[in-house]
């Protein structure tokens, strides 16, 4: 009876405007508590259930990586895919792209799961004071890593901070950007004093609230130093960038089981999740009975044809829908590991089966649809069918290394973040004497070789004001409408009048 009943909880509660009409009346079950978030189970359950958001298919597996890369220098959609996720890639997204409102929906089905576990775990008797405030301290995580998420992508929008227990709570205003980023440090700062530092699988904990944290202070420091849109609210960048050099600091000095894996093959290992470099990934299991629970997201990068990776791998056809772009492919030096290792450009056994009699194909930048591809998302166990376990980083320690040398600046300990992450690609250091902004822009660069096809690039350039110097200028892509926020989907506008 009592999965049951919290099945009806979490079933009326999934979503705000996206779940509308489940809400014209108040949810059924919603506030029966009493069966329900009295045990440590029961609140683990919530927390699961909270985390479960992350790798769905609208999320961190698919959509997500769409809004964020697609529209940037590292690849384009397709010619015959789907037309919105296109008009992404020129930049020319309007309201009405349906690739937004998932974009826009499913972090708020995140936020308000979280509330769920922050509002009802604490009277929780029937748990240790420990366990209690891991599992809350996680729910504020989430929230902040879901609002870091909207801010980013679309700028003002709605805050929740409690359960959405009545249809009236579905239409508040937006708040403002300062508001919304208040509350993500206030959620983050929270959160790291709550946490201990063990490594649970698919979740976070102090150390990564730590990372999260620097990476808000980062973009808050830089987007008010470019004079990036939206970010004149910030007082002083520079008391940001010593708040992010702080933080990823932490992570750096203040633990012992996070580190720069010395292989970066191994760093999107299936059969390697614990690897040093992650702090917090959207964990996937082919096993899994539904996507979601499994990850699609590799095929979207494959070319369509029958083939075997470098590894031995047979892979039985990829949708090649996210096409590598040459702005990306050619700004690599010919040396680099994060080309030669995590690209593929060489297939064998193209179309034989898997026979092993098919031929050797290299595979061209130029092509107009079969090109290479990032060997980021690859399950070395893949069997016939479409499902595997690939994990969507969402904190890497490279990100949050690159995060301390940036907030750091052309000084002995920001060159030495960015030589760890250099020599580990197989190259030599920065050029000495940089000024803080040659310095800054030359982690921006080395944040794009590193973090490609990993949901940053579109965040970096929006946070250092840099989509018209980089994308429009260097690379000549067309910009249309507003290239630093999203507009916010007009299915949501048109459910919420104070939108």
């Amino acid at each position: 009876m009592k999965k049951i009943k919290y099945i009806a909880l979490v079933l009326a509660v999934t979503g705000f405007t996206a779940c509308r009409k489940q809400l014209d009346e108040k949810p059924y079950g919603f506030l029966s508590t009493e069966n329900f978030y009295k045990t440590e189970a029961d609140a683990n359950s919530a927390l699961i259930y909270a985390y479960s958001i992350l790798p769905d298919l609208d999320y961190y597996s698919r959509n997500f990586i769409t809004l964020t890369e697609a529209p940037t220098e590292d690849m384009e959609i397709a010619a015959g895919k789907s037309a919105d996720n296109v008009l992404l890639d020129k930049l020319s997204a309007t309201s009405t792209n349906a690739t937004l409102r998932p974009g826009f929906q499913l972090p708020y089905v995140g936020i308000n799961r979280a509330n769920l576990v922050i509002a009802y775990v604490p009277a929780i008797t029937k748990i240790s004071d420990a366990a209690k405030n891991e599992i809350i301290g996680e729910a504020y995580t989430l929230r902040a890593l879901h609002y870091f998420n909207l801010v980013r992508l679309f700028g003002a929008v709605p805050m929740h901070l409690e359960p959405v227990d009545d249809p009236s709570k579905t239409n508040l205003s937006k708040s403002s950007m300062k508001v919304i980023y208040d509350q993500i440090i206030a959620d983050l700062t929270q959160a790291a004093g709550m946490m201990d530092q063990t490594r649970r699988l698919g979740r976070v904990n102090q150390v990564g609230a730590w990372g999260l944290l620097s990476k808000v202070y980062l973009t808050l420091a830089s987007g008010k130093a470019s004079g990036s849109p939206g970010y004149d609210f910030v007082a002083n960048a520079d008391e940001m960038y010593a708040k992010a050099k702080e933080f990823s600091g932490k992570v750096i000095n203040e633990q012992t089981a996070y580190g720069l894996d010395p292989s970066l093959v191994a760093i999107y290992d299936v059969n390697k999740k614990a690897g040093p470099e992650h702090l917090w990934d959207a964990s996937a299991d082919r096993t899994g009975t539904n996507e979601g629970l499994y990850s699609k997201l590799p095929k979207m990068f494959m070319p369509n044809l029958n083939f075997r990776l470098p590894n031995g791998v047979f892979v039985p056809g990829g949708f090649n829908e996210f096409l590598t772009e040459a702005a990306l492919y050619n700004s690599f030096d010919a040396n680099d590991k994060r080309k030669t290792q995590l690209i593929i450009s060489t297939i064998s056994d193209v179309n034989g089966g898997n026979s092993g009699t098919g031929p050797t194909q290299n595979l061209s930048i130029t092509d107009a649809y079969t090109r290479p591809f990032s060997n980021k998302f690859n399950d070395s166990g893949w069997q016939a069918g479409d499902q595997t376990s690939c994990n969507t980083p969402i904190l890497r320690y490279s990100d949050v290394l690159l995060v301390y040398a940036e907030a750091s600046g052309p000084t002995t300990e920001g060159y030495a973040a960015v030589k760890a992450i250099r020599i580990r690609a197989g190259l030599g250091d920065l050029p000495p004497g940089l000024t803080v902004q040659q310095f800054r822009d030359a982690v921006l660069q080395e944040r794009s070789w590193e973090l490609c096809f990993e949901g940053q690039r579109l965040f970096d350039l929006r946070r250092t004001h840099n989509i018209e110097n980089i994308l429009v200028t260097k690379y000549g892509k067309t910009v249309s409408g507003d290239p630093y926020f999203f507009p916010i989907p007009q299915s949501e506008v048109d459910r919420n009048p104070n939108l």
